[in-house]
């Protein structure tokens, strides 16, 4: 699909989210347990051949010495999709800790032309790729994982104690739509406890804690998401799609809060995704999924927060409003990655606020630099406040949360780069004014300005320097 009919459909659909149909609702899972989400067997073993697989998994760690860490692994592999079927692809296992007293993280990652040196089987976790392993199924699992490149080697032993919880349960009836070119599934389990033990370049430690697993299916081209391959299949996508935002529209006017509206706009990146998991200390667990798709990168965005107080119920909150407070620059795709950030979700007499706090240093990994469009994924992990607010109660909340957040580069940046709009407005009875806030890296221009009549009076007005060729 040419570059013209992308941006176009691209700016559709912002439009559309503009008018509030991005505003995603607020319900109950019906999960209690593994029976209610018709839990089987197979959803745990491979869905070989598709256009992308992967299962990982994230864990914060208290080590016997009083040392806290999180380790993670990705197991994954890409299949390249045809009118046929799918074809060869690649695969790669990637082994991260953060060390949090420091800060620092080790990243490893190991890529494999697929079907390969990844072994995966049916009906169960049985991968291994090269000395990584992960094996089990519910509620027990194991992970082997050695860092190579870092000398670090965690052997981690893990019994859930929630039950799993699938994706856009009540939009689409647990099927992720991947653009036009097709669908699939994704699970989590959000809290599992872990026993085990961690070798950091010859020191030993045993340690316990918590960990989050996920298991995504999809049958997709994975890297062109608006690319589709026969009549019916649009037919389908479109009709998940539609199926979907009909959701959204019919819970806007029940969860929408009273806010004075808000926009902001930018050519970063064409599409994407947050994804966030978040322990709390009370035992609660929060899983965040935000497709960042045509360029809408604060307020009002698409986001889905799945909520469980128990592990066996989940609140599924979509009208969510977002935040940025600070930002790192990434110069090589010339974008901004949310680093501190708060979060706001509604759902009639429930009110969650959440800030995101990094503790520790992002992992950046890229693809090809050559091809068409660019993608990056960036990886951190900090520490969660806020507190949820339910029918006048408030309750703290106070955890750890990881997040991954990738992008595709846009094809706008390619001949705009960084193009940035904000505008923000204030009316009754929160007050009157408005702030405009232009960004060009191209130019190398930022123009603000800020105007507020009520409550305050408030004025400001500059134009500086920003990023540029």
């Amino acid at each position: 699909m040419k570059i013209k009919t992308k941006i176009l459909i691209s700016s559709i659909f912002a439009i559309i989210l503009l008018l509030g149909l991005n505003v995603v609702p607020i319900t109950t899972v019906k999960a209690a347990s593994a029976d209610a989400i018709s839990w089987d067997p197979n959803d745990d073993g491979d869905h070989y051949p598709c256009g992308y697989e992967i299962w990982c998994y994230h864990s914060f760690l208290t080590l016997e010495n009083g040392q806290k860490w999180d380790a993670a692994a990705t197991f994954v592999y890409f299949m390249s999709k045809t009118r046929k079927g799918y074809g060869d692809g690649m695969s790669f296992c990637r082994i991260r800790h953060w060390d949090r007293q420091t800060s620092k993280f080790y990243d490893d990652i190991r890529i494999d032309e697929f079907p390969g040196i990844f072994h995966t089987e049916k009906n169960v976790v049985n991968l291994t790729y090269y000395n990584c392993t992960a094996k089990g199924s519910y509620p027990y699992y194991s992970f082997h994982c050695e860092d190579y490149k870092n000398n670090i080697t965690t052997n981690m032993q893990c019994h859930a104690t929630s039950s799993p919880c699938w994706l856009f349960n009540e939009p689409t009836g647990g099927v992720l739509p991947w653009g036009l070119s097709g669908s699939g599934r994704v699970y989590f389990i959000p809290t599992l406890d872990v026993t085990g033990n961690i070798n950091i370049n010859g020191s030993f430690y045993n340690f316990t804690g918590v960990a989050y697993i996920e298991h995504d299916f999809v049958y997709s081209d994975f890297a062109n998401p608006l690319k589709f391959y026969s009549i019916k299949e649009l037919r389908s996508n479109l009709k998940l799609i539609s199926s979907a935002v009909k959701w959204w529209v019919s819970e806007v006017k029940d969860n929408r809060p009273k806010k004075s509206p808000a926009l902001h706009v930018s050519t970063d990146y064409f599409i994407g995704w947050c994804w966030s998991w978040v322990a709390f200390d009370n035992g609660w667990s929060l899983v965040m999924f935000r497709p960042t798709i045509s360029e809408l990168v604060e307020y009002l965005v698409p986001a889905f927060l799945y909520l469980t107080k128990d592990g066996k119920s989940y609140t599924e909150i979509g009208c969510v409003y977002w935040k940025n407070n600070q930002a790192e620059y990434i110069e090589r795709m010339d974008l901004y990655i949310p680093m501190n950030f708060d979060v706001t979700g509604y759902k009639g007499d429930i009110k969650l606020d959440l800030s995101f706090i990094p503790t520790t240093n992002m992992t950046k990994a890229y693809d090809d630099p050559s091809a068409d469009q660019v993608s990056g994924t960036f990886y951190c992990c900090g520490n969660v406040t806020g507190k949820c607010t339910d029918k006048g109660s408030n309750i703290t909340l106070k955890g750890f949360y990881s997040i991954e957040q990738t992008r595709l580069q846009s094809p706008l940046s390619k001949t705009t780069r960084h193009l940035s709009l904000d505008i923000e407005t204030l009316l009754p009875p929160e007050g009157l004014g408005i702030t405009i806030k232009r960004v060009s890296h191209l130019i190398g221009i930022e123009e603000y300005f800020r105007l507020i009549i009520k409550p305050k009076f408030d004025f400001k007005f500059y134009v500086r320097r920003a990023p540029a060729d």
